[in-house]
């Protein structure tokens, strides 16, 4: 640590609070010829400019959030282990939700960010790729097999009969 005077302390700590190098002086008990004078030679002073530093990047680490405590906070978000309360506006009033879990769209939003840390392989993005590529291919299979079985077993409503009319070039009045 450090070593400075009582007065030094009291300068440096004042001057962490105000930032202006004369008041802080002549508040740590320096005289206000000395302080109008000598306030800037104080801060030149390297054992006070240590003090100061290592002051400041204290404060500023308590301050800021780590990368490791947002990635804490990611992952209990991503696992659905935090909870907020939500207040509504009714007509009745204010609804309050206690406990309320983070929905699909937080855990997934906050699984991408986690993810975005981690650089992935190319056998990694390559597995990535297809499994979204086979994804999409299963989800437009679904797609046709609902559209071949409204269309096989007559469900085809009116008005969607009456839009293929018309661009099949009918008037669509059936």
């Amino acid at each position: 640590m450090v070593k400075l005077t009582e007065k030094q302390r009291r300068f440096a700590d004042e001057y962490i609070k105000s930032g202006n190098a004369t008041q802080s002086a002549v508040k740590a008990g320096y005289s206000e010829r000395y302080a109008n004078t000598n306030a800037s030679k104080l801060l030149q002073n390297t054992t006070i400019k240590s003090y100061i530093d290592g002051v400041l990047e204290e404060m500023a680490s308590k301050r800021i959030m780590q990368a490791s405590e947002a990635m804490e906070l990611l992952t209990t978000i991503a696992r659905g282990e935090m909870e907020e309360t939500m207040y509504i506006g009714t007509s009745d009033g204010v609804i309050t939700i206690e406990d309320k879990k983070p929905d699909i769209n937080q855990r997934t939003n906050a699984l991408k960010e986690i993810l975005k840390r981690y650089p992935i392989d190319r056998e990694g993005k390559e597995r990535l790729l297809q499994a979204q590529a086979d994804k999409a291919t299963a989800e437009a299979a679904l797609a046709k097999n609902k559209a071949d079985k409204l269309t096989q077993s007559g469900k085809v409503n009116e008005l969607l009969q009456s839009l293929l009319d018309v661009k099949s070039g009918g008037d669509g009045s059936g």
